[in-house]
């Protein structure tokens, strides 16, 4: 069956490098995880961390990342979202592990003939630390395009202020405002004068944010806005935000003020 047709292999990507990063998250490391191309052409997501199971493909909510503060992950349904979108584009996929190398094939249910589904396949494990997930068919740009989800991996983005609930950060020219949940990007937002990136999920957050990270609503967000501006003390940002203010009276202001 098709599975969030209109998921490219960027934002598949976007999930497998998600885990990866939960995953040094969860383990206390601070490097990033490794994204790079070997000469064969295929792609590498690799993490350094306790390395995937084929039990992480059963669809179940992480107890261990609902309870973390720290990553993005939290609906247990990602990975296989991402494999079933790899599969659809005809990307190949291979994942190895301390615990096993994971495949995907496509063949009937036990007992049900007439009914083809896609099925991990499991081999013996690879004597590797952590997970590398091996990608062949991916092109330049979709990798480019997952990587620019994480706030991570962009290198441009300045970071004016860092609060308890969050950071301001500056907006880029002639782009529009971005908000991130936990260095993730899940909204673009026109009406702002700073880009966001909020470290501290409250309960509406954490309620609004879809199973696609994408497209979150404001009013999901606009209450940890607040509480990020309230907590701010940087002269930078406090003199843009009077500055703002000057164009209070022509409705000219930004959404903050």
């Amino acid at each position: 069956e098709k599975v969030l047709e209109h998921w490219s292999p960027a934002h598949a990507l976007r999930e497998v490098i998600a885990n990866a990063l939960d995953e040094h998250a969860l383990i206390g490391r601070v490097d990033r995880p490794e994204i790079s191309r070997d000469t064969a052409g295929v792609w590498h997501v690799r993490d350094h961390g306790r390395g995937l199971r084929y039990h992480h493909l059963t669809q179940n909510e992480s107890d261990e990342k609902r309870a973390s503060e720290v990553v993005v992950g939290q609906f247990g349904v990602g990975l296989k979202d991402a494999l079933a979108t790899f599969h659809r584009q005809g990307i190949g996929v291979r994942i190895s592990s301390p615990h096993g190398t994971i495949g995907l094939v496509e063949q009937s249910k036990h007992g049900f003939g007439d009914v083809v589904t896609l099925h991990a396949v499991v081999d013996p494990p690879t004597a590797i630390d952590g997970t590398d997930v091996a990608l062949t068919g991916l092109s330049d740009d979709d990798v480019a395009e997952a990587m620019g989800f994480f706030l991570q991996f962009d290198t441009t983005v300045e970071t004016l202020e860092a609060t308890p609930t969050g950071q301001v950060l500056a907006r880029a020219d002639g782009e529009p405002s971005r908000v991130y949940v936990r260095g993730v990007r899940v909204a673009e937002d026109d009406g702002l004068l700073f880009s966001y990136n909020v470290t501290r999920v409250d309960a509406k957050l954490r309620r609004a944010l879809n199973r696609e990270r994408s497209n979150v609503g404001r009013s999901a967000y606009t209450d940890r806005i607040k509480a990020i501006l309230l907590a701010v003390e940087s002269p930078t940002v406090l003199t843009r935000l009077v500055d703002d203010m000057a164009g209070f009276a022509k409705g000219a202001t930004r959404d903050e003020v």
